[in-house]
């Protein structure tokens, strides 16, 4: 069953830009300067489909922009409520150091309904590294809300430009490359 409490948590906020019909936002934290930043949009495949990308960080690297490395460390529970913990790296342009972050991620199915990603951070190069995939049912199952939400702060200083180009930029192209591999072929014509 879907919480209503778990939805507000994960689908609240107000839309600051939309492009794509892509919707990025942040949103405060209380007793915190870092907020979540925060990105919605529909994915043309089931749950399930899209599930398959983010609930294995083993392949990280190739589904997800900017990874460089990626491995599953250890899974632990059934198909519907298991936990992982994950070592990623992430790439930062020049002359800026790669991110490493290991984290314990929460995941729950309810099949065909509601997938959700819970991850903390564990060790690394941050200070604080959390958020959360929640995807759900849309139009009768055929596509995917999907919601994101990530907050980051490395352990060095940071400059705002490059935190704000990453909510702009990096936060849509997830989404788009979400999209690109879930994408159905286009069947050849017929002759």
């Amino acid at each position: 069953m879907i919480r209503a409490g778990l939805l507000l948590l994960l689908l609240g906020g107000t839309s600051v830009r939309a492009a794509d019909d892509i919707k990025i936002w942040s949103e405060k934290v209380a007793g915190s300067d870092l907020p979540f930043a925060v990105v919605e949009a529909v994915v043309d495949a089931p749950p399930a489909r899209v599930w398959e990308l983010v609930s294995h960080c083993n392949n990280y690297v190739r589904t997800m922009p900017r990874i460089v490395e990626s491995k599953e460390l250890a899974r632990e529970g059934s198909d519907l409520a298991f936990t992982t913990t994950c070592r990623v790296v992430a790439d930062l342009p020049f002359p800026l150091s790669d991110l490493t972050s290991v984290s314990k991620a929460v995941h729950v199915v309810e099949p065909d309904q509601l997938y959700m990603r819970k991850f903390s951070f564990v060790a690394g190069d941050y200070e604080i590294n959390e958020g959360a995939w929640l995807l759900l049912a849309f139009d009768g199952g055929r596509k995917t809300k999907v919601n994101y939400r990530l907050r980051a702060k490395p352990k060095f200083p940071l400059p705002d430009a490059m935190l704000a180009s990453f909510q702009q930029q990096a936060l849509p192209d997830l989404i788009k490359r979400l999209r690109e591999l879930t994408a159905v072929p286009a069947s050849p014509p017929k002759p």
